[in-house]
């Protein structure tokens, strides 16, 4: 059974956005009370930035239509005539180009526009607001929204004012995906299982830091096993985030753990799951040796508030810390950057 964490939308937008790398979304919301931002807020953000993609006017372009004619126009499809072609039917298939705003940038905020419409969440006045916007699209499509819709979004000069209505609207699908999967929801905070928020706070730590720091390379880091032998049969080792510093010999290795609770118990003894402590350990083990090293595991904190930290000898320290999701913003953030400032 999946654990489950109480997170605020407003730390959940946060979240997301940092793990989908966008950080733009989050200055902008900088001048914002944080107890504003509800799921119905960035709704109605999502509608402003459409309105302002109307007053410019939707971005059209050619497509490709296909459609039964009895006579030739455009390009024949001769897979697709053939049925017509042996039932010796005076029809063809043919492809042309039209010129029209049905292209799936827009298709992507109409779908964005109809699930908000149909979205317990929401409230009727923000429900209204979209049905107005989606009349106005009227000869645009809203096929059902998928994470992979959004994964061909480039920005160029003719559509860059997309850019923004375009990553609120995955951040709400992906609040929605979440929604669907957990159910527990309210306008104010949502209830995400232990998978699911390992997931996003993986991808989150790993942009956090290379957006908001710049003494170190940050990335995910893949491993091999120093041993001999046969490797096809051991497992893969990488980092959730490793950081390497750019001008001195140091190293962390953050590893992202959600479990309800911390700590194990073992013949009424409560200590850290050991299989976290183990991998990290692992990790550690198989680094260079002239670098000063420092393993971080972070936890949610859930009623146990933890800053441990243990020296395996003066180039290498373990620590096991906990950061609270429900807090403020501005806590989450300080917290994070200061677990760069320790001495290793």
């Amino acid at each position: 059974m999946e654990e489950i964490f109480k997170v605020p939308i407003r730390n959940l937008f946060v979240l997301l956005s940092y793990a989908d790398n966008m950080p733009e979304l989050i200055n902008s919301m900088n001048a914002v009370d944080e107890d504003l931002i509800t799921y119905d807020f960035i709704c109605k953000q999502f509608l402003k930035e459409v309105e302002k993609v109307n007053r410019r006017g939707l971005v059209k372009d050619y497509v490709a239509i296909a459609e039964p004619t009895n006579r030739l126009a455009g390009r024949m499809v001769m897979e697709e005539s053939m049925p017509y072609i042996i039932s010796k039917k005076p029809m063809v298939v043919c492809e042309k180009d039209e010129y029209t705003a049905n292209i799936w940038l827009n298709q992507l905020i109409k779908s964005t526009l109809k699930s908000i419409t149909l979205n317990r969440y929401v409230k009727q006045e923000t429900k209204a607001h979209s049905f107005k916007y989606m009349e106005l699209m009227a000869e645009v499509d809203a096929p059902p929204l998928t994470k992979s819709s959004f994964a061909k979004m480039v920005f160029g000069r003719h559509n860059l004012h997309y850019k923004r209505v375009l990553q609120i609207a995955l951040l709400l699908h992906e609040m929605t995906l979440l929604s669907h999967k957990n159910g527990n929801w309210s306008l104010f905070s949502a209830q995400l299982d232990e998978h699911s928020l390992n997931g996003i706070f993986e991808k989150f730590l790993l942009n956090f830091y290379k957006i908001e720091q710049k003494d170190y390379q940050v990335k995910g880091e893949g491993m091999q096993w120093k041993l001999e032998g046969n490797k096809a049969f051991l497992p893969g080792m990488r980092t959730d985030v490793s950081l390497i510093h750019k001008n001195k010999p140091e190293k962390i290795i953050i590893d992202a753990k959600f479990y309800k609770n911390i700590f194990q118990v073992h013949h009424g003894k409560s200590s850290f799951h050991s299989h976290n402590m183990y991998q990290l350990f692992t990790y550690l083990m198989h680094q260079e040796p002239e670098l000063n090293l420092r393993g971080i595991l972070i936890y949610p904190f859930n009623g146990s508030a933890v800053d441990e930290k243990y020296v395996w000898n003066e180039r290498m320290t373990m620590e096991v810390v906990t950061l609270d999701l429900d807090g403020a913003w501005k806590d989450i953030y300080k917290k994070l950057i200061s677990v760069l400032d320790r001495n290793c």
